[in-house]
């Protein structure tokens, strides 16, 4: 009976095992090719860490390429024997998700790594190394690169995502920051990070950051319907054991759920590909779509997931309130700008979607325990009437 309820993930010793080889045999791999690419593009040269020929600017490109081909071995011959329900689905969901883990992971490991020298380049102006040491550090960060996404993409679930779709915004802004020419764009909107007037390199890495997360969130929907069409599942399941009547009001709604996810997804990424500068309307349009989506599920808590913790609904209300007092401190009350009532929003928002995730993880573990409990006692109630 539990069985039925949900279809363990195949999560056996020896998958787990594969799993850590393949990434230590990638990162080996992946170290020796990108050490031969340092000697060959270093040759007679003492590179700098940061800035053209650097060695960041080799480590970024190839631990992005390292990043990518794990990335793509771990979902096809590793993720899949892990949660085999990803074969279930349609062959453009199943390459949506491909695509996106493959194309995060490398945007990670781009931007990372540029972060990464970026700063220690500032940190230790003028220092140039020499050809082994300069090798040795693109070999490390391809490595490395390597090893974090062939694990990441092979333990992929809505959880993990949740924790990659973070780090990677946090990077992906950091970096636009730091590249952007304009040194006092955070008087307007952090929109201001995508146009052409933060500079060239700012302008790409802002909006690439922005459509990527919009291709995450949208894979992300995939992995938690899974986890709240099994909840929903149980939930009914639970409710026939005890002869109950499902409420037609309070019930699991998965596809609701996804439906704003998706558009919250929708949204950030048309927010990407246009520029406020170009069609102001347009990306605010995507802007104004992603926050009603998200405000959806946050006032409609009760009603979406009934049987989760009270403090859960607590949470959602307060960071509804949240919102709606960090827009009065920009528009009533002059308090801070539109950037930072962004800022206030994407920390309250991203600080809810992964209190909802743990949340729904953990109550799927609940409720297919008690369910088991309860169809069994009924179980046992039948024979000995019987």
């Amino acid at each position: 009976m539990e069985q039925e309820t949900r279809k363990l993930p195949q999560r056996s010793a020896g998958v787990e095992l594969d799993i850590e080889r393949h990434a230590l045999w990638t990162g080996l791999i992946c170290s020796v090719l990108g050490l031969a690419v340092g000697l060959m593009l270093f040759s007679g040269q003492q590179p700098a860490l940061y800035g053209g020929l650097s060695i960041g600017s080799v480590a970024a490109v190839a631990g992005a390429v390292a990043a990518a081909g794990s990335s793509a071995w771990g979902y096809k011959y590793l993720l899949i024997r892990r949660e085999p329900w990803l074969q279930g689905l349609s062959i453009w969901r199943w390459g949506l998700i491909s695509f996106s883990l493959i194309l995060v992971h490398a945007a990670i490991a781009v931007m990372g790594l540029s972060v990464f020298f970026h700063l220690m380049q500032r940190s230790f102006l003028g220092l140039r190394l020499d050809l082994f040491a300069g090798s040795a550090l693109v070999a490390v960060a391809a490595g490395v690169s390597a090893y974090i996404a062939m694990e990441a993409t092979a333990r992929t679930t809505a959880q993990s995502l949740s924790v990659v779709l973070g780090g990677f915004m946090v990077a992906g802004i950091m970096l636009s920051m730091l590249l952007a020419e304009n040194p006092v764009w955070w008087q307007t909107m952090f929109s201001t990070l995508g146009t052409f007037d933060s500079g060239v390199l700012s302008f790409w890495t802002f909006n690439t950051t922005l459509l990527v997360t919009g291709l995450v969130l949208a894979t992300f929907s995939e992995f938690l319907l899974r986890d709240l069409v099994q909840l929903a599942r149980a939930h009914a399941r639970r409710a026939a054991a005890r002869g109950q009547k499902l409420s037609r009001i309070f019930r699991p709604r998965p596809k609701m759920v996804r439906i704003c996810l998706l558009v919250v997804a929708g949204g950030v990424m048309l927010a990407a590909v246009v520029p406020v500068n170009t069609l102001g309307d347009l990306h605010a349009a995507g802007v104004w779509a992603a926050a009603a989506a998200l405000i959806v599920m946050l006032g409609g808590s009760m009603f979406l997931f009934p049987g989760f913790p009270m403090i859960f609904h607590l949470l959602s209300f307060a960071a509804l309130g949240g919102m709606w007092l960090a827009m009065l401190l920009w528009l009533e009350w002059e308090y801070f700008n539109l950037t930072g009532f962004e800022l206030a929003a994407v920390a309250i928002l991203f600080g809810w979607i992964s209190a909802f995730i743990r949340t729904t993880s953990a109550m799927l573990d609940v409720v297919q325990e008690k369910l088991a409990s309860e169809e069994l006692l009924a179980v046992q109630s039948s024979r000995a009437q019987s």
